[in-house]
């Protein structure tokens, strides 16, 4: 019975002397820029989607936890991709988009970070380019998806990550500008970062 008392009190006492050297919650903040590669693809077999190169650019910020941080992020997102459906003529689309990222960042083998989390979109706008005007096409991206990834800090300031994003569930019924539906519209992409931390 002593011999419990003895071993469970040392337990304690490692654990709190654990608890009172770990490091406090430090901010990290910076901005970060990129491209992606966007693959967005459809169901339907006679249409025709080609994707374009896009880029992406914003706020990155941690509360960093020592072997893990949290990360919420906010990105500009910028995508294109052309639609052939069918029997009709070709689509230009420009999907813009406001991305917030929050991430799970786990931290034990520095420099290196793994990453991990949902990705909301607040805003996407689509513009349907016609010509030269932009025409509002509607929402070509779901609100919420996820992405993976992993980044390495250098020289103390510096980040370059890579990153996978996808979402849980093709968008459906995206109407086309004859009245006619995409039945489904899904998409991936890989994000390459550049940032600097402050």
């Amino acid at each position: 019975m002593i011999r419990k008392i003895v071993v469970t009190s040392l337990l304690v006492v490692c654990a709190l002397s654990a608890a009172a050297q770990r490091p406090r919650a430090r901010i990290e903040w910076g901005v970060l820029g990129g491209i992606n590669i966007p693959d967005y693809t459809t169901n339907m077999s006679g249409t025709d989607v080609k994707n374009k190169l896009g880029w992406q650019a914003g706020i990155t910020t941690a509360v960093n936890l020592g072997a893990f941080a949290v990360e919420p992020q906010i990105l500009y997102v910028r995508q294109g991709l052309r639609i052939r459906p069918e029997g009709q003529k070709e689509i230009n689309l420009k999907s813009n988009s406001i991305d917030v990222p929050v991430l799970l960042s786990f931290r034990l083998l520095r420099p290196v970070r793994i990453y991990a989390g949902p990705v909301f979109t607040v805003m996407n706008d689509c513009k349907q380019k016609s010509g030269g005007d932009l025409l509002d096409f509607g929402r070509v991206r779901p609100t919420m998806s996820y992405t993976v990834g992993a980044g390495v800090k250098l020289l103390g300031h510096l980040l370059v990550d890579l990153r996978y994003n996808g979402q849980f569930k093709s968008k459906k019924d995206v109407v086309l500008p004859d009245g006619g539906k995409l039945d489904k519209l899904r998409t991936y992409n890989v994000a390459l970062n550049f940032g600097y931390l402050f």
